[in-house]
């Protein structure tokens, strides 16, 4: 069990690192950011919990005991729903996305009874569970006996990763490309690993869990997993920042502070630049997308930025914004996802908070008004 406990607490911290860096530093939605960092911080919590249990702490920190068994569940949740916000440009949960999160929570009350025993019998309890880890998957002082809590953790978490690996399979078709593409594709790698690990699980439970150590399997899984996923976001460190990549696309900008090559060369590679961003990005959709969040995908600084886009395309930074998005507009215009939407809706949809901006974005762009081009192109 030492080496479980080495290996749980070099998981902790190192969980704990990438749970820092994205809450700091990553610059995606909050509602993406969100469900990466219930992701890290389930793995990580659980990381922990294996070290208390397997170094013998948890007797002396009792009140944690089964507190990571709900957080079991998040796992796969949080990753499932993350691949499905990004492939869906989501900047907010909906009513099933609540729903798969209410599984943990029901769990968590259903844990409860153990906390309504009296003193010797959790002392007596957590010192046969240090003696002997694999009790944990067996006890009974929940409603309902551990060993099935956990074929039906372990059941949904195969499952929803088969789920999510299969929707993100043909990203590894093409491993390059935007930051949003090379996400999911990180996301359909780590969905493998973790799929194969709760399967493992699954079938250990199945074939004889009271004479195979599942604990240790589990914990030994679960904190691999854990090294898995960081090794995997210092390898794909856009994918830890949340910062825009630009692909094959090489160009030299000036820096923050600095300046390279002429005026007409940085004038190119800048419109090159950003018009590769706005071609493989849909960040700019969002209403709140700013000025400051294109600088920081780019590295430049604000007054840098400001002045490139002056240079290059003639417009300050909203008046491109509007245009881009009013180019996104016209693209998908007939799509059929847009069909129910009225053009108030369609506005909001590309990133405008009201229809009279929409309104001069589009007659400025088209020369006429939103409901008089969809008219022309349905008479068509």
């Amino acid at each position: 069990m030492e080496f479980i406990s080495i290996i749980s607490i070099i998981g902790t911290v190192i969980g704990l690192l990438a749970v820092c860096i994205i809450a700091l530093k990553h610059k995606r939605n909050r509602y993406q950011k969100l469900l990466f960092l219930v992701f890290i911080f389930s793995l990580t919590y659980n990381a922990f919990l294996t070290f208390l249990v397997t170094s013998g702490l948890l007797l002396d920190y009792p009140h944690f005991y089964r507190t990571a068994s709900p957080f079991i569940y998040c796992i796969p949740i949080s990753l499932y729903l993350l691949a499905k916000a990004i492939g869906k440009n989501q900047d907010a949960p909906t009513r099933s996305d609540y729903a798969l999160f209410l599984i943990p929570l029901l769990h968590l009350i259903e844990l409860t009874p153990f906390y309504f025993q009296n003193s010797a019998f959790k002392l007596e309890h957590l010192g046969n569970l240090t003696a002997n880890p694999n009790i944990m998957v067996f006890d009974k002082v929940s409603l309902i006996s551990s060993h099935w809590h956990y074929l039906f953790q372990f059941s949904l978490g195969a499952i929803l990763m088969t789920i999510t690996f299969l929707k993100t399979l043909k990203y590894r078709q093409n491993p390059r490309g935007n930051s949003r593409k090379r996400k999911l594709i990180w996301i359909n790698r780590i969905s493998l690993f973790l799929g194969t690990c709760f399967a493992i699980l699954v079938l250990l439970l199945l074939i004889d869990p009271e004479n195979l150590n599942i604990y240790t399997y589990g914990a030994f899984l679960i904190n691999l997993a854990l090294l898995i996923v960081f090794l995997g976001l210092f390898l794909e460190p856009h994918v830890l920042y949340g910062t825009f990549h630009s692909g094959n696309l090489k160009v030299r900008l000036p820096l923050k502070g600095g300046t390279t090559g002429s005026r007409s060369d940085q004038d190119l590679a800048f419109r090159a630049l950003i018009e590769n961003f706005f071609e493989t990005e849909v960040t700019y959709l969002e209403p709140s997308f700013r000025q400051a969040d294109l600088a920081t995908h780019l590295n430049l600084s604000r007054n840098a930025l400001s002045a490139m886009i002056n240079s290059s395309f003639k417009m300050n930074f909203n008046e491109l914004l509007n245009e881009k998005r009013i180019d996104y507009t016209l693209k998908n215009l007939e799509d059929t996802k847009w069909e129910h939407l009225s053009l108030e809706g369609i506005a909001r949809e590309v990133g405008f908070k009201s229809r009279t901006t929409f309104n001069k974005a589009f007659k400025l762009k088209t020369g006429c008004t939103p409901s008089k081009y969809r008219t022309t192109q349905i008479l068509e």
